[in-house]
């Protein structure tokens, strides 16, 4: 095989191999998406740190592509495997899919790039201790980056909030840091890119982003003193002040209408449900919900397949003048057929027996061992041909394993 043509072959290969886990994980992502959002609904409804915590159940499901269950399974079978042919038949069909990956990456990523571009850009200003980032914009605080959180705040707010207020306000910032909740919306982005024909991604965004926010307004109120008057008149505030602002911006007036203050309302809502709980509570929920997701994942790499995965199969064909005149892979041939390391060992008597019943002709090829990727695509097993005539009772082959071949080992990696 030709340089150029390997390098085709193993393009189109790991876009299937990677499409054909993808689309299993979007599939089951519906399933997963759905509980959470009847639990949330429902039984969990007011239940602020579980609500948020179940959002966590959609990770593992990025790693579930290649469970045993989709081919080791009757209904596994049924219902996922039959659809390697359609990637690996239909190539193009795996690269449209890995298309749309690339395009929801790139849009994702270049919002945030543009974003914390346009942060860069603003005026800091010292606030206590900390650095903001002033907006020009009346937009509602938030924070941005997530090895470097930057905390953005309008400029309206700066001029015309005391500074309790303001400390209020940065201590919500810094809460949403501390809990990891800029890791949590990263996380999130790349789920919706991966699994981006999954529409309820882009639907639970809004309501992943409002829980981390109930979470967040929960957290400040408990450390600001259990304050939920005072935490509750400062949104109001925040609504005028804004409102105000934002009608010598008329371009923007229509925007901070619909999503800013809307959001600041149904921040109320989740205000007005405050009780008071134990900080040990509320940090087990967290540290179980992580150690679940992480778990739960490492449980489905254990009931998955590796990249690469021994293969115990041996098959026979016939090749001769350019066609196969038979091939056979039966449970007989493991009665006739062995090997190691180094040598394929044949039981002469049996295996010509069979060769005449099947009545075999042109050179017979041994396949045995190797690897595979998933059954029933990708792999490689090892061969040799049975040449007839010998008078050892067991024939001993000689092959060559190519573990070497560095083709075979990135083809291993992939």
């Amino acid at each position: 095989m030709k340089a150029w043509e390997f390098w085709i072959s193993f393009f189109h290969m790991g876009a299937a191999y990677y499409a054909i886990q993808l689309v299993r994980c979007t599939l089951i992502s519906f399933a997963v998406f759905m509980v959470v959002l009847l639990l949330r609904k429902t039984l969990l409804k007011n239940r602020v740190f579980l609500k948020g915590a179940l959002w966590s159940l959609l990770l593992p499901v990025l790693f579930a592509g290649k469970m045993k269950f989709f081919y080791e399974t009757p209904a596994g079978a049924m219902l996922f495997s039959w659809w390697i042919g359609i990637f690996t038949n239909h190539i193009w069909v795996s690269w449209l899919y890995l298309c749309g990956v690339s395009v929801c990456a790139a849009r994702l990523l270049g919002k945030r790039r543009k974003l914390g571009k346009l942060v860069a850009g603003m005026e800091k200003r010292k606030l206590g201790n900390s650095d903001v980032y002033v907006a020009k914009m009346p937009v509602t605080p938030f924070t941005t980056g997530i090895f470097r959180p930057k905390i953005v705040m309008p400029e309206v707010m700066l001029e015309e909030y005391g500074e309790e207020e303001l400390q209020t306000i940065l201590l919500h910032e810094k809460v949403h840091i501390r809990l990891g909740h800029l890791f949590f919306y990263f996380l999130w982005d790349a789920c919706r890119a991966l699994l981006w024909l999954n529409p309820l991604f882009t639907i639970g965004t809004k309501l992943f982003r409002e829980d981390m926010e109930e979470i967040c307004d929960w957290v400040t109120i408990r450390e600001n003193g259990g304050k939920t008057y005072a935490y509750g008149q400062l949104l109001l505030k925040s609504i005028g002040v804004l409102q105000a602002e934002s009608e010598k911006f008329n371009m923007f007036a229509a925007f901070a209408e619909d999503k800013e203050y809307g959001n600041i309302r149904r921040r109320m809502e989740g205000i007005v449900r405050y009780r008071p709980y134990k900080r040990t509570i509320a940090a087990g929920i967290g540290a179980a919900s992580v150690l679940c997701a992480i778990g739960t994942a490492a449980w489905i790499g254990n009931v998955s397949y590796d990249r690469s995965n021994e293969n115990d199969v041996v098959l026979t064909y016939g090749y001769d003048g350019g066609e196969v005149t038979f091939f056979d892979n039966s449970d007989v041939l493991y009665e006739m057929i062995s090997y190691d390391d180094d040598y394929v060992y044949v039981d002469r008597r049996a295996f010509e027996n069979y060769l005449r019943e099947k009545d075999a002709s042109g050179e017979v090829f041994i396949v045995f061992g190797g690897f595979y990727k998933l059954p029933g695509f990708v792999g490689m097993g090892y061969s040799c041909c049975y040449e007839p005539g010998s008078e050892n009772e067991i024939v001993r082959i000689a092959y060559d394993k190519r573990e070497d071949d560095w083709r075979i080992a990135l083809v291993k990696m992939l």
